[in-house]
């Protein structure tokens, strides 16, 4: 457990020491079948040279260290759920791999023929020469062992060889020697791909988490940013709302009015409808304030508003236009159906209770409607509708005048006092 406590404390590439030890874990756990299925073809290869049971024994004590090792490295992977858990049976997989590559070294005094065989000596060497490369590519892995592993390996080979003494063997050697150097650098330079490989993958993972945390924080702040626009245009369009908003009545005001007016005749310029408008006016309403005072008159238009809005259909729209008169405008309509319309509230005004005059009196309403033409000018409109509006004050009061029943001539003569 001490390269546990010094990768916590001491190695600035823990998690990276990590990966290299699964890495070795899991190559380890996959050499084992192949080890074990090639102990029968050396002692196949050994059988008629070697002593029965030197082999017998060498082949228990391996399968025995391979057993070993496969139970430890499926307790390790079932525990494997933190970084630092790697570590807990790394120690006796690393024993165990140590004692395998033990094992795989004395083979040649395990193996070795009963009579002298030169070929097969060799033969020997090789093949415990390509088993080291083999494991050398899953010890490069594991920086802390790999002096162990080519002392453990080599121990005895190099032992016999030099005990020998004889030329072939010493020739042997030599080329053992330098196959051993050429394997550490392999070992080395391979550690530090697998190493820079890991680190790479490492940074890679970090810049993905990275990217991940800044689009979250992007979605955030372009979350926050629409919630903010929205505000905005709410608050941009309640302010619109408000300006073009009578105060006393809460109906839309004359500025409102006109621009209303000036999409109709757009409108009615492109698509070649006509549409139709009124001016209303309460009868009496100067003798309401002079007699009831200006809170009456101002409940009064309240009240009237209200009762209007509720009558007009919804393709219909009321708008102050200014004191007790209003303007309403129907889209597409034309003269006669807003001013049946308009009639019928009249009635029903002439009928109702104000809350703030006496029961007995009357409240009653004039208006004047026009019904105005593809092209025809918004304030002319506005103009023949204030005629008609008067036509109907000359007339006694509490009616509806249409601007097209009545002649020019007479329009003209009108005059503006109620």
């Amino acid at each position: 457990m001490k390269r546990l406590a010094y990768l916590q404390q001491e190695s600035p590439h823990w998690r990276e020491e990590t990966d290299l030890t699964r890495y070795f874990v899991d190559a380890a756990y996959q050499s084992i079948g192949p080890a074990m299925c090639s102990t029968p073809v050396l002692a196949w290869i050994a059988y008629e040279h070697a002593s029965l049971w030197r082999m017998l024994c060498w082949m228990a004590l391996f399968w025995l260290v391979e057993w070993r090792l496969m139970l430890v490295i499926r307790k390790f992977r079932r525990h494997d759920t933190h970084p630092l858990a790697v570590y807990q049976y790394y120690p006796a997989i690393r024993d165990c791999l140590l004692a395998s590559s033990l094992l795989w070294g004395s083979c040649i005094w395990f193996m070795a023929p009963t009579q002298p065989d030169r070929p097969y000596e060799m033969l020997l060497l090789l093949w415990v020469s390509g088993i080291f490369a083999l494991l050398c590519i899953m010890m490069a892995a594991c920086r802390d062992i790999h002096v162990l592993f080519f002392a453990a390996f080599w121990a005895f080979p190099v032992f016999s060889l030099l005990n020998d003494g004889q030329r072939l063997e010493l020739v042997a050697l030599l080329g053992v020697l330098l196959y051993l150097l050429s394997q550490w650098r392999f070992v080395r330079g391979f550690r530090q791909t697998l190493f820079e490989t890991v680190q790479l993958k490492h940074a890679n993972q970090s810049m993905m988490e990275k990217l991940v945390e800044m689009h979250v924080q992007a979605s955030m702040k372009r979350e926050s940013l629409e919630q903010n626009r929205l505000a905005l245009q709410n608050a941009l369009a309640e302010g619109e709302r408000l300006l073009e908003c009578d105060a006393l009545t809460g109906c839309f005001n004359q500025r409102a009015l006109r621009r209303q007016l000036d999409l109709y005749a757009a409108a009615s310029q492109e698509n070649g409808q006509g549409w139709s408008l009124s001016i209303l006016d309460l009868d009496h309403f100067k003798q309401v304030n002079d007699t009831f005072g200006h809170q009456a008159g101002d409940a009064v238009l309240e009240q009237l508003v209200h009762k209007v809005c509720e009558l007009l259909p919804g393709e219909m729209q009321l708008y102050r236009y200014g004191g007790e008169e209003f303007v309403v405008l129907a889209p597409q309509q034309p003269a006669a159906a807003l001013a049946a319309v308009l009639d019928a509230i009249r009635q029903q005004l002439a009928s109702s209770r104000w809350e703030a005059l006496p029961a007995s009196w009357q409240q009653t309403i004039s208006a004047g409607v026009v019904a105005c033409q593809p092209g025809d000018p918004v304030n002319h409109s506005l103009q023949q509708a204030d005629m008609a509006l008067y036509a109907a004050k000359h007339r006694g009061r509490n009616r509806i005048c249409m601007a097209s029943e009545l002649a020019t001539p007479v329009l003209q003569g009108f005059s503006h006092s109620s």
